[in-house]
C-alpha cells in the first residue's frame, strides 16, 4: 500500500515537471519605442553640438541615411535649433579669415548653416533668412576676391531658397521689389509658390514642349517646298537641293 501511495506521489510530481516545461514561457515586456522629445533631455550646449555635427555631415557625400537621421532629430527638438543654427552662421561670419586647417572655408560654412535653416522648416528662421538675403555683398572691384564674392552670393541665393521652402512670400516679394542681383532668384522662387510678378508667367518647359508647333512660316531654306519625309531621330537627310538659288559672284 505504502509502495503504490509513493508511486503516486512520484507520478504526481512528474506530471507536474512535465507542465511546467510545457507551459509557454511569459512574453517579454514591450519594447518602449516611442522617440522621447529632445528638448527634454539636450540643453543648449547639447543642440549646439548636434547642429556643429549636422553641418560636418553635409561635407560627407554617400551617407544620406545618416544625414536624414540627423535632421529628423533637430527638427525633433523644435524652434529651440534655430537660434543654435544662428549662432553656428555667426561663428563662420566674415571677420573669420580662412583657416588652411579647416575642413571648409567660412563662406561654405555659412552657406551649410543657411541651408540648414531653411530645410529645417521652423517659420522662426525666416527673419534671419531675409536679413541674409538682403545684406550687402562685397563691392566688386580689383581687389575683391573672386571666390570670397562668390561664397557671399551662394549663401544669398541659399537664403532666398530657404525662403522660399518657408512659404515666405512678402519677404520674396521686397526682394524682387529691390531690383539688385538677387531679383531674378527672388521672382524664381516666387514662381516656385505660384506667384506671378510684373505679369511673367512661369512656363512649364516640358509642357511648353510637349505642345510646342513647328511654325511654317518660319524664314528657313525651306520655305516653300513641299515637306520631306523624315523620322525623328533618324540621321538620313532627305533634302531635294533648291535650284532657284541665285548665285553671288565674289
Amino acid at each position: 500500500m505504502r509502495l503504490t501511495r509513493n508511486r503516486a506521489s512520484i507520478s504526481l510530481v512528474f506530471l507536474a515537471l512535465l507542465a511546467g516545461c510545457a507551459a509557454p514561457a511569459e512574453p517579454d515586456p514591450a519594447e518602449d519605442t516611442r522617440q522621447e522629445s529632445q528638448a527634454l533631455e539636450c540643453d543648449r550646449e547639447c543642440i549646439r553640438a548636434m547642429v556643429n555635427k549636422h553641418l560636418s555631415l553635409m561635407g560627407e557625400l554617400g551617407d544620406e541615411a545618416t544625414y536624414e537621421r540627423s535632421l529628423r532629430e533637430l527638427r525633433a527638438i523644435g524652434p529651440e535649433v534655430v537660434t543654435a543654427a544662428v549662432a553656428a552662421y555667426r561663428t563662420w561670419s566674415l571677420s573669420a579669415p580662412p583657416d588652411p586647417g579647416e575642413p571648409a572655408r567660412p563662406g561654405e560654412m555659412r552657406w551649410r548653416a543657411v541651408h540648414l535653416l531653411g530645410t529645417l522648416g521652423f517659420r522662426e528662421a525666416i527673419p534671419t533668412l531675409d536679413a541674409i538675403a538682403t545684406s550687402s555683398l562685397p563691392e566688386p572691384g580689383p581687389d575683391t576676391d573672386e571666390q570670397l564674392f562668390g561664397d557671399e552670393f551662394r549663401v544669398r541665393l541659399r537664403a532666398i531658397a530657404g525662403l522660399e521652402s518657408l512659404g515666405a512670400v512678402a519677404e520674396l516679394k521686397a526682394i524682387y521689389a529691390r531690383g539688385d542681383l538677387l531679383r531674378k532668384p527672388a521672382a524664381a522662387s516666387l514662381h516656385a509658390l505660384g506667384v506671378e510678378v510684373d505679369g511673367i508667367r512661369f512656363v512649364d518647359m516640358k509642357k511648353a514642349l510637349a505642345e510646342d508647333v513647328a511654325d511654317a512660316t518660319d524664314v528657313n531654306p525651306n520655305t516653300g517646298r513641299p515637306p520631306q519625309p523624315d523620322t525623328p531621330g533618324s540621321r538620313e537627310f532627305r533634302v531635294t537641293p533648291r535650284t532657284d538659288t541665285p548665285v553671288i559672284d565674289r
